[in-house]
């Protein structure tokens, strides 16, 4: 299979969306700090998942800042309508995307992240399949680009198909947001950044 040719996604803005992102810059912190997760990733994926909506309802179902399922958010122990508030909300969100991070305790950091990402959009399992089928076609399986290059072979329980490039979108947009914003210096008093 060849190569995948550039993907044609819009490039993520290279600045943060401050107004936006402060009133959410304390609870971002602090689920980074919980988790160990970049701050930025996490914003990162709060813009992308809600534009900072935390009254964002998805088609889906997906609820809040980093549009949670109701069924995700059962399994955590949550009732869907905790995930309305933002604490929980992103307290949440960061958990989910950090277990993703640490199922894949052999790949590199920022492999790592790519990895969580892709499974916080489209299923632990989708991720697991996508190492198979690379480590099967001669692939590095502990590569993003590999797995982005198998997605589209990846077959679910019962025959169906992950949508593979919303997948490679999401995990593309959200790194290219997180390095444009990580060299910027973490909010540490939200206060301090409501003129920018």
């Amino acid at each position: 299979m060849p190569a995948p040719g550039p993907l044609p996604y819009p490039v993520p803005a290279l600045a943060p969306p401050w107004s936006r992102l402060m009133p959410y810059a304390t609870l971002l912190a602090a689920a980074a700090a919980d988790t160990g997760l970049p701050f930025w990733l996490l914003a990162a994926v709060a813009e992308q998942e809600s534009g900072f909506n935390p009254q964002a309802h998805s088609d889906a179902g997906a609820i809040g800042l980093m549009q949670i399922m109701p069924a995700t958010a059962r399994d955590c122990g949550l009732d869907a309508a905790q995930l309305w508030d933002p604490a929980r909300n992103i307290h949440w969100g960061a958990r989910i995307l950090a277990d993703g991070y640490h199922m894949f305790s052999e790949e590199v950091p920022d492999e790592r992240l790519q990895f969580a990402l892709a499974a916080y959009n489209g299923g632990v399992g989708t991720v697991l399949s996508a190492q198979r089928l690379a480590l099967g076609q001669g692939l590095n399986p502990h590569l993003w680009q590999s797995l982005a290059q198998v997605l589209p072979d990846v077959r679910l329980a019962g025959g169906g198909r992950p949508d593979f490039q919303q997948i490679r979108n999401y995990v593309h947009c959200i790194w290219g947001r997180y390095q444009a914003w990580r060299l910027q210096p973490m909010p540490s008093r939200p206060e301090s950044l409501s003129a920018v």
